[in-house]
């Protein structure tokens, strides 16, 4: 065993990205060889990953492509540290694995676990059933040691549905372990605003501004 980023990573089970539907439990898997034209011969290894941790690798990270009335299992490739997700591994009718481009996926594909890795939070944004996001950011807080990333991604989502109350709640933890900005701020003003809050409105856009805001 060695150490990833302060995780157990187990080195004695490699296989082929065809074959990654075989494990039932891993959550995260690291590429350990890329050098194939063919990503389903790539080499990858599992972890024991509980969230996308922040440091710079590709992973395959189990995911569920998102429909009103169901989900469906598959897996999302996610460079790290951009956040980058570039395409999706899927069973066809015949259960064998296939790739997909993630940018040609008509609903939504999210991973079921959090990130500490900062990104776009619509990642996490399934418009289908936008709970389903919600509830993975949730459970990734408790799991987090820093919390600010988790924190942001869900605040937004929230924002997004109009749910002021729960992205203030979300933004209030990012603010207590350190905002990735400024814009922070500036999201908790617009948000108190939306109260009729007007003194945590002013306190926020004082704080936005006195950290860099125009």
């Amino acid at each position: 065993m060695q150490n990833v980023g302060g995780k157990a990573k187990n080195t004695q089970t490699t296989m082929k990205l065809k074959n990654i539907f075989t494990d039932k439990n891993t959550k995260i898997f690291l590429v350990t060889n890329d050098d194939k034209d063919n990503e389903l011969e790539w080499t990858i290894e599992p972890t024991d990953f509980e969230l996308i941790p922040d440091e710079e690798e590709t992973f395959f990270v189990r995911a569920k492509q998102v429909y009103t009335d169901k989900t469906v299992d598959c897996f999302l490739n996610i460079v790290t540290p951009e956040r980058i997700a570039d395409f999706v591994i899927k069973l066809d009718k015949n259960n064998k694995a296939i790739v997909e481009n993630f940018s040609d996926q008509e609903n939504s594909v999210i991973p079921v676990v959090a990130s500490d890795c900062f990104g776009d939070y619509e990642l996490f944004y399934a418009k289908e059933n936008p709970q389903f996001g919600i509830d993975i950011l949730k459970d990734g807080l408790t799991k987090s040691l820093t919390k600010n990333v988790i924190a942001e991604d869900l605040g937004y989502i929230l924002r997004d549905e109009e749910r002021t109350e729960e992205a203030i709640e979300a933004f209030l933890i990012s603010e207590q372990n350190e905002p990735s900005s400024e814009y922070i701020y500036g999201e908790l003003a617009q948000l108190y605003g939306q109260l009729g809050q007007l003194d945590k409105q002013l306190e926020y856009e004082k704080k936005y501004k006195e950290n860099g805001g125009i």
